[in-house]
């Protein structure tokens, strides 16, 4: 197999938030029984793909960190037979009050050097108003855990648009994280997903208006650029030489593996997605059947679009002669008129080849894409 990603999804958490639609589940205290089972048909399904030749490993979820030590060494310990070389950039993600020493000890044991820690907000009432399990205090404790046993390399995760957040105590949060220096924010907008508790609660009105919510993306984009962080992609900001890696396949639209309930694999053109009912997902591992629910071969025009939409995300933009080798297309003349209207409104940089989004086209890119389109 070629050099890839590889992705694992824990579908666990200790209680699913209320704006969450990702494939997760909460297990309060935990079941050891229940992970366990889960560890196993993962486990079962990377020894089925072809050996892994992986840059890049992200296990995810969920919460990877509600597993018990003895399962997460179990699965650490998978991966690391199911990798020729070690990878360069080796992430789980965490959340305060489901790591300590001993787990954190264990993961640099078996490789892991970079950590993903949810944190959200430093405002303990936002905390609770997003359904969180942990307080600021509790974030604090495991971040400097963290720093203590020897990490190097972590990402805090924080969003806006939180309900009764304001542009002040945005502001707050961004300078008690900034003075913490990571290595890597990601910072999203809560989006009110339908199927979950906050859309049942907010329908489409979400608990922050347009207006609000950009003035926070302004102000992110300003106190993390003032603090030497580069907003490398639209919801991703790096100190230099920081930026994610594996996330960076993706947004390249790379090779990548993918394992776990929900999961999604690419090669070469080809999308895989694993089974989303997670139950489900360990009855058919269990059973020895193939845990792909959906395959897709997409089309010329499906990766032009991707290539478009995630090249266009990022800082790196896009060029138009390489569009045009790889799809055969003649879009420099069918782009060039709307490029050039677009950059002289400070959406955009455009050379005639090279296209990136500014800050303020960044936050309005689907608008951009659709019209190229």
């Amino acid at each position: 197999m070629a050099r890839s990603g590889l992705y694992i999804h824990v579908p666990f958490c200790v209680r699913k938030c209320g704006y969450c639609d990702f494939c997760s589940v909460g297990i309060g205290d935990g079941d050891e029984a229940l992970t366990g089972r889960m560890v196993d048909a993962l486990v079962q399904e990377m020894e089925r793909v072809d050996r892994n030749d992986a840059v890049t490993v992200f296990i995810g979820g969920g919460t990877p960190s509600v597993l018990p030590v003895g399962q997460m060494e179990q699965l650490l310990k998978s991966v690391r037979e199911r990798v020729i070389e070690a990878p360069e950039e080796f992430t789980v993600e965490c959340n305060p009050g489901t790591v300590d020493e001993e787990k954190l000890s264990l993961f640099l044991e078996y490789g892991v050097n970079r950590l993903s820690i949810g944190c959200q907000s430093a405002q303990d009432e936002e905390l609770r108003s997003l359904g969180r399990i942990h307080n600021w205090t509790d974030f604090l404790d495991g971040y400097e855990s963290a720093r203590k046993i020897g990490f190097e390399n972590i990402n805090v995760d924080l969003m806006t648009a939180i309900p009764g957040q304001t542009e002040d105590s945005l502001k707050q949060t961004l300078e008690k994280v900034i003075d913490l220096q990571p290595e890597h924010l990601s910072v999203y907008s809560l989006i009110i997903e339908e199927g979950t508790p906050f859309f049942d609660r907010y329908g489409e009105t979400p608990p922050v208006d347009e207006e609000t919510d950009r003035g926070m993306y302004e102000v992110t984009c300003r106190m993390l650029g003032e603090a030497g962080f580069r907003h490398y992609e639209v919801s991703n900001y790096a100190k230099p030489g920081y930026e994610c890696r594996h996330n960076r396949n993706y947004w390249k639209r790379g090779n990548y593996v993918g394992i776990g309930p929900a999961a999604s694999s690419h090669r070469d053109g080809i999308r895989r997605t694993n089974i989303r009912d997670w139950e489900a997902y360990m009855r058919c591992i269990e059973k020895g059947e193939d845990s792909v629910e959906e395959a897709e071969v997409l089309t010329a025009e499906q990766k032009l679009l991707e290539t478009l939409y995630l090249g266009l995300r990022t800082a790196d933009g896009i060029r138009i002669s390489e569009l045009e080798k790889e799809y055969s297309g003649n879009y420099r003349s069918e782009w060039d008129l709307p490029l050039r209207d677009f950059a002289e409104e400070g959406l955009l940089v455009y050379d005639g080849d090279a296209v990136s989004l500014t800050e303020q086209g960044l936050w309005v890119s689907d608008t951009i894409i659709g019209q190229l389109m």
